[in-house]
């Protein structure tokens, strides 16, 4: 009598039949399109930064923006400036720190008061449910939304559903151009402000898709002698100023020049 053995080892891989539905493939012209008006009105801070975020002065709706430099350069420090300007003047703004704790938000509010008037979401606290979080909060609606760290919202997404870096990132990306099209609970086109580290020699650290998907790139640069910090826009769908601004953080406030300004 012949005993069946089972043989261990990898399962066969499931080939899943495409869904594809060639249909459903259009073009458009341009005045196929349409978008509310409030779609082209700017956002101020009423903060001199105004003036390099786009031609009208403010940050435009529905822009997706990377905000990248090394560390200690102020990135958080100029996305929670623009922030509590914006939700100072009445619109809806979201900070997601996937880095900081509320420990460590709590004293950064204590050296920088007028950060904490803004909405903010502590991601380590879900770090199992990443997905199911961001696409509920997210879905609310918001007029600005900063990430603080782009990465670290793919790593956790990458572990907590064992998944690669390019499927987290796919999912993330498409998240945000659904929200920048108006398409959550109350038609917000929402523009993001997502922070991003660069590498030891000074370069982008994300992804070619990551950067071509975006319409602005800010860079912000300090000194090695950390006395001048600088911001640039390599790219900016919606400015056609190519100059640089300088800041200072000083003392409780963020100031910003055109000149270099001493800290």
């Amino acid at each position: 009598m012949k005993v069946k053995v089972e043989r261990r080892g990898r399962p066969r891989k499931q080939v899943v039949p495409s869904t594809f539905d060639a249909s459903t493939v259009k073009t458009f012209r341009g005045n196929d399109l349409y978008f509310s008006d409030s779609l082209f009105k700017p956002l101020k801070t009423n903060r001199e930064i105004d003036t390099i975020l786009s031609t009208d002065g403010g940050l435009m709706p529905g822009t997706n923006m990377v905000l990248v430099g090394g560390p200690g350069s102020g990135k958080s420090t100029v996305a929670l400036d623009m922030l509590s300007g914006f939700t100072q003047q009445g619109y809806k703004c979201l900070f997601i720190s996937a880095e900081m704790d509320e420990i460590a938000h709590y004293k950064y509010c204590k050296r920088m008061p007028a950060f904490s008037c803004v909405d903010t979401l502590f991601l380590k606290n879900y770090a199992e449910n990443v997905k199911e979080v961001l696409e509920h909060i997210l879905n609310k609606g918001y007029d600005v939304v900063a990430v603080d760290s782009i990465a670290e919202v793919i790593e956790m997404y990458r572990d907590a559903y064992k998944t690669t870096e390019s499927k987290a990132e796919f999912w993330f990306l498409n998240l945000q151009d659904k929200m920048k099209k108006g398409e959550n609970e109350n038609k917000y086109y929402t523009t993001f402000v997502n922070i991003q580290q660069v590498t030891k020699q000074g370069d982008f650290a994300g992804s070619n898709r990551l950067k071509h998907m975006t319409d602005a790139m800010c860079h912000i640069e300090r000194s090695k002698d950390g006395l001048e910090r600088s911001i640039h826009f390599s790219k900016n769908r919606d400015c056609d100023k190519d100059f640089k601004m300088y800041f200072s953080i000083y003392k409780d406030t963020v100031q910003y020049s055109f000149e270099q300004v001493d800290e």
